[in-house]
């Protein structure tokens, strides 16, 4: 193990700053933002999300060839429609998605499955226009793709009651159904709720909890193949009205939420999020312009080019003593105690510390034979800091056969709140988001490069790996 040699000679206040040469903080990511032409003057859109080049979203504009139905409001009832997405990221003509084009009344919110061959959508509970002066519930509906043509929507049952349910997202495995609801037992107004697939459908619903849910509204989740839980609260301090937030689960346990930056989040309502694999670009709505419009966001990545090499903190010293001793006839030996609890003995020691901290070391000399102290040589004081970086861990033997867990994580600037880790693996590869990523490498050495954002600072770090 390697160890630092100190000799403990006076007292003296030592503070070791176990910092490499200070990479400057720069300006944070700049993000990219362009208002979608798929709106009317007249309507509303929301909930994005992407399939296979295609963009689904909901509106209530009219359309030419469906009956036009409205709500009490005299307003046309939601639908969906789909517009294709060429090569350069343009945009068609969207068009009435016809997988719904029998549905009379509302269509909300859907999910699809990760291989496209199931969708889950939010539908009317009754299907067809009706005088009952109860209010029709909303509730989600599921079809399965059978070669090229969708069966019939049939409904999910839960044990959910008379209650409304929408905006569905289906984990990426498929076996987690997550939506919001206002249901008995949840924080207050409409939460974020989970049901486990089971060989006999779907289990009872559970409240995903204080950590995400609040008094206020949580909707539209999304849960990405990175394990990151997107959605819009109205209750969680943000920059005014519904704003778009992420939160990760450690251990059966949601994470603080995090809200993303402006200017995908403002003063009006921005909600509905959408968010591309690697996680640097996506989809939402916001009111910002007026009605509800769509918009595109994207990070516009410039990894810094003066990263540091990720270092291993060590906490492990020899301390000795070399000043001379009155008596050559006395026996005697030297006591180490040191304030975290640990006591050593002998002149030359060797002491590893469990990580940083302020600590206190007491070195005194004590008679071999009747165990009294004769007298305290000295009394040091040790301050060890971490260094700062983004420290990323690495498996310790990876291989190129299967993707491998990254995960970073920002050390030595104390306790800083909502931060965001950009990946960058070289050339010609796809940039990814996330404190804990997956990526795939070919044999050979790679270097890893990972930047921290925070309150407007950023700081770079790299580290080479070697795959077999």
């Amino acid at each position: 193990m390697f160890k630092q040699r100190y000799r403990m000679a006076a007292k003296i206040l030592l503070s070791l700053f176990l910092l490499l040469a200070a990479v400057p903080i720069l300006p944070a990511q700049e993000i990219s933002l362009r208002k979608l032409p798929v709106g009317t003057p007249w309507s509303d859109e929301m909930a994005p999300l992407v399939q296979d080049s295609t963009l689904y979203f909901v509106s209530n504009r009219k359309s030419a060839w469906m009956v036009n139905r409205t709500d009490q409001n005299e307003q046309p009832l939601y639908k969906v429609y789909r517009a294709t997405i060429d090569k350069k990221g343009r945009i068609g003509h969207p068009q009435p998605y016809e997988l719904f084009s029998s549905e009379q009344l509302t269509v909300g919110p859907l999910s699809f499955s990760a291989d496209g061959q199931k969708v889950v959508a939010t539908l009317n509970t009754a299907r067809t226009p009706h005088q009952d002066p109860e209010p029709n519930r909303l509730g989600l509906f599921e079809a399965h793709k059978q070669n090229q043509n969708w069966s019939s929507f049939k409904a999910i049952e839960m044990a959910v009651g008379s209650a409304s349910i929408g905006h569905p997202c289906l984990s990426p495995d498929g076996q987690q159904l997550y939506f919001s609801a206002e249901l008995p037992g949840g924080e207050g107004g409409k939460d974020l709720w989970v049901s486990q697939r089971t060989e006999s459908g779907w289990a009872a619903p559970q409240n995903l909890g204080p950590a995400i849910n609040t008094p206020g509204d949580e909707v539209f989740p999304q849960m990405t193949a990175a394990g990151r839980l997107y959605f819009s609260s109205n209750g969680h301090a943000g920059l005014g009205g519904m704003d778009l937030y992420y939160s990760e689960e450690s251990r059966g346990t949601w994470g603080r939420p995090t809200p993303l930056p402006a200017p995908i989040n403002s003063a009006f309502d921005d909600f509905s999020g959408f968010v591309l694999s690697g996680e640097t670009s996506g989809y939402f709505a916001s009111n910002r312009e007026g009605r509800d419009r769509l918009y595109q966001f994207e990070y516009e990545l410039s990894f810094c080019e003066k990263a540091q090499e990720v270092v291993e903190d060590q906490y492990c010293f020899t301390f000795f003593e070399d000043s001379p001793f009155d008596s050559d006839t006395l026996p005697h030996r030297y006591i180490w105690e040191f304030s975290d609890g640990g006591r050593e003995i002998g002149a030359e020691v060797d002491y590893c510390f469990a990580g940083p901290g302020f600590y206190e070391i007491i070195l005194s000399v004590q008679d071999s034979l009747s165990g009294e102290e004769l007298y305290e040589v000295a009394s040091y004081e040790l301050l060890l800091e971490e260094t700062r970086q983004v420290y990323i861990t690495v498996p310790a033997s990876p291989d190129a056969r299967s993707e491998i867990i990254l995960q970073a994580e920002l050390r030595g600037f104390g306790d800083v709140k909502d931060v965001r880790y950009f990946w960058d693996f070289g050339p010609g590869t796809k940039k990814q988001t996330g404190s804990t990523i997956r990526h795939s490498f070919g044999k050979g050495t790679h270097t890893i490069r990972c930047e921290a954002y925070w309150d407007n600072q950023r700081w770079c770090s790299y580290r080479i790996i070697n795959v077999e």
